[in-house]
């Protein structure tokens, strides 16, 4: 089966990025649909399964996650393996001179010199695990031809800021001094994650180690971790939904919203400022060290005005970016590969740009 063919099943068009703005981004929009400002029908069957509705984020509940392992049994999705080929899964100790970081190889056994493609899972840096996604990386790797290599990072509480960060650090320079013993290309780092794992990728491409990367990959990234009231841009107003799917749409936001507020109070705790660049990344400055960057959108994605916004200053930094948003999506569609088109759609365009590099 040739699953490129499928990626041009979605319709596409160039909006602008948002309401006034001059750049654009490019629309995937929801198939067999014509409308505009709509939830995709597994988003509907998501929230009414669950049977609960968060449409007022001031009456909604703010008990802090405390109760971790009921909720990291809770993340991610169900999920399928698509993959036609034989695709090798190699869990690998990576020894540093203080600890082990536990990964994941995933690789065709062409003998090739394959592109490493080092990948952060999501999970709100407190949950997740490569487990979770190994379905989609072995995919990734079987579309890309690439060496994925899926991280299990240290979680919080446990480990607060900057402990998963400097995993994810120390893997890319590993994997950089490495390469040649697993016969990988070195100079075609692909950094790569979704939701806390996309803001764990772009921070670590602003970072020294960034010079290492050469593709920068956040889907549906969590790239500020400051509450949104204590922002400038960000406002329920500028998600605009048709009123039948408005309290899907708003329990889909204020899950995400109620969320950040948890990971706020739990990744930053020794006085770190949470708008420092290396935990959020929206504030960087200095976007030098990043060379490359392809931003992952949903349109109700409580993160998406942020990767509007970051998109931005990398456009204005002469940085090269494009932006793909999938339209009617939520937060986690990434998750449910062999059950929502996107998804599988999502990973044939990352697969497409890796093969670009």
């Amino acid at each position: 089966m040739n699953h490129y063919k499928e990626i041009y099943m979605f319709k596409e068009k160039m909006i602008p990025l948002y309401a006034g703005s001059n750049d654009c981004c490019r629309l995937k929009q929801i198939p067999g649909c014509n409308r505009n400002h709509l939830l995709d029908p597994s988003v509907i069957g998501k929230v009414e399964k669950s049977g609960v509705f968060l449409t007022d984020y001031e009456k909604a509940p703010f008990t802090p996650f405390m109760d971790l392992s009921s909720l990291r049994l809770e993340m991610g999705s169900e999920n399928l393996d698509i993959t036609q080929e034989l695709v090798e899964e190699m869990p690998f100790l990576i020894r540093l001179s203080d600890r082990f970081i536990p990964v994941t190889f995933f690789r065709l056994p062409n003998g090739q010199m394959q592109k490493p493609v080092i990948f952060f899972h999501g999970g709100g840096f407190l949950g997740g695990s490569t487990k979770v996604l190994e379905h989609q990386c072995r995919f990734l790797a079987e579309q890309s031809k690439a060496t994925v290599i899926s991280v299990d990072y240290r979680l919080i509480p446990e480990n607060p800021f900057p402990a998963a960060l400097n995993d994810c650090k120390e893997v890319i320079s590993w994997i950089w001094d490495h390469a040649g013993e697993w016969n990988l290309d070195r100079n075609k780092i692909t950094a790569a994650g979704e939701s806390a794992g996309g803001n764990l990728a772009v921070s670590c491409s602003l970072s020294e180690t960034g010079k290492k990367v050469a593709l920068t990959m956040p889907v549906y990234g969590a790239l500020d971790l400051s509450y949104a009231e204590d922002t400038d841009y960000w406002d329920y107003y500028k998600y605009e939904v048709i009123p039948e799917h408005y309290n899907h749409a708003m329990t889909r936001l204020n899950r995400f919203r109620i969320l950040n507020n948890t990971i706020h109070d739990l990744y930053a705790v020794n006085g770190e400022d949470v708008k420092d660049p290396s935990i959020s990344p929206l504030y960087a400055n200095d976007l030098s060290n990043l060379k490359k960057a392809v931003i992952i959108e949903a349109e109700f994605d409580y993160f998406r005005l942020s990767n509007d916004l970051f998109a931005e200053k990398l456009w204005d930094s002469g940085i090269p970016c494009e932006v793909i948003r999938y339209q009617g999506m939520d937060h986690g569609f990434y998750d449910r590969l062999g059950f929502c088109q996107q998804t599988k759609d999502c990973i044939m365009e990352m697969a497409l740009q890796i093969r670009k590099l």
